[in-house]
């Protein structure tokens, strides 16, 4: 049965012009400090006697304020739906001769969530809900009926722009280009690829792990269009990815980096104090020039130097990505947002 049951705090929150989830960053209290660096060009403060520009700064500092201007930049854009929204409305209900709230709920129309969908939804999300079923079950379906007008009315408004020719004219802002030392590390493809993919992992990690078959994937689909730098930043407290790690650099003096770096991936679950070794015997590496460059500081220093170029970027988790300088915030699926802005750097350098 499908019926307009909103309750009026839900159609308050959800349907009219007012509604601004997370957009408090563009309240006028708040603006000062929430720039969104459209005037990149101009310098930023003024401190004993020079003028700081956004490049002169750190790049863990040009890293938040890009975050921050971000988060600005989407409050922004939410304010501005609803405005368009707001407008909408006004012009339909001067037509229609109605209330904005009433023509509002004339253009979306509910379903009540039947048993099965509540239950569903409260046994997905229970570990958060400190109650049982019986008790929050009115709230349960108000919160469904509530998602569903917000998606109908995101769509609504999707609509509207098209129809519109609505074009928004705030400039995005632009993230920061990291300068990363890469020099000495391993490394596939020609320094002349226009893409460069640099990646940070941890040998322990099983993310890191995932994005090594990801990458496997990715270099065979771009091919000669990329090149693959990578460096450790061993972060697991067990020292046992340190080790694995100094290992690479031995085995990279043997040729046999890539081999052996995909096989410490692959024995993950396995990995010891004992896995350089062994890892080396299995590629058939000479035990003794190995066994030499673990014992000496050659490999202690390179890796050390790769997890130092990692903290200086600001870095705090693996495995994490930086393409053309740009580092990737990946949110649902790796894979894609790493084609994704490899895609985007190649338009770019093709432009």
């Amino acid at each position: 049965m499908v019926r307009r049951w909103l309750s009026p705090l839900i159609i308050a929150t959800a349907l009219l012009p007012g509604f601004a989830s997370g957009a408090d960053c563009a309240s006028t209290e708040t603006t000062s400090s929430c720039s969104d660096n459209s005037e990149k060009s101009g310098a930023l403060f003024r401190f004993a006697g020079r003028e700081y520009h956004e490049n002169d700064l750190d790049i863990q500092v040009r890293e938040n304020l890009h975050q921050l201007a971000s988060k600005y930049y989407e409050g922004r854009q939410l304010l501005l739906d609803n405005a368009v929204w707001q407008i909408y409305l006004t012009q339909e209900s001067e037509r229609q001769k109605k209330t904005p709230e009433q023509v509002a709920m004339g253009l979306i129309s509910l379903t009540q969530p039947t048993e099965e969908a509540m239950h569903t939804f409260y046994e997905a999300n229970k570990s958060n809900i400190p109650a049982p079923y019986e008790q929050v079950k009115q709230q349960v379906a108000q919160y469904i009926v509530q998602q569903q007008a917000l998606n109908e009315r995101s769509k609504l408004i999707a609509s509207i722009k098209k129809e519109g020719q609505f074009a928004l004219l705030i400039e995005k802002p632009l993230p920061p280009i990291a300068t990363i030392e890469t020099d000495g590390f391993p490394s596939k493809g020609s320094k002349l690829a226009p893409v460069e993919v640099v990646e940070f992992a941890d040998y322990q990690c099983p993310h890191c792990k995932t994005a090594s078959e990801v990458m496997q994937r990715l270099e065979k689909e771009y091919g000669e269009k990329i090149r693959v730098v990578f460096m450790d930043f061993p972060i697991n407290r067990s020292g046992i990815s340190l080790k694995v790690a100094e290992g690479a650099v031995c085995a990279d003096q043997q040729g046999q980096f890539w081999a052996y770096h995909y096989r410490a991936f692959e024995s993950q679950s396995s990995l010891s104090a004992n896995s350089p070794q062994n890892l080396a015997a299995k590629l058939g590496l000479d035990a003794e020039t190995f066994s030499k460059c673990l014992a000496g500081t050659e490999a202690r220093s390179k890796v050390a130097k790769a997890k130092s170029e990692a903290l200086r970027l600001g870095l705090n988790s693996t495995p994490t990505f930086f393409v053309n300088g740009i580092r990737v915030y990946t949110e649902s699926s790796l894979e894609k947002e790493l084609s994704d802005a490899i895609s985007k750097a190649l338009k770019e350098a093709d432009s």
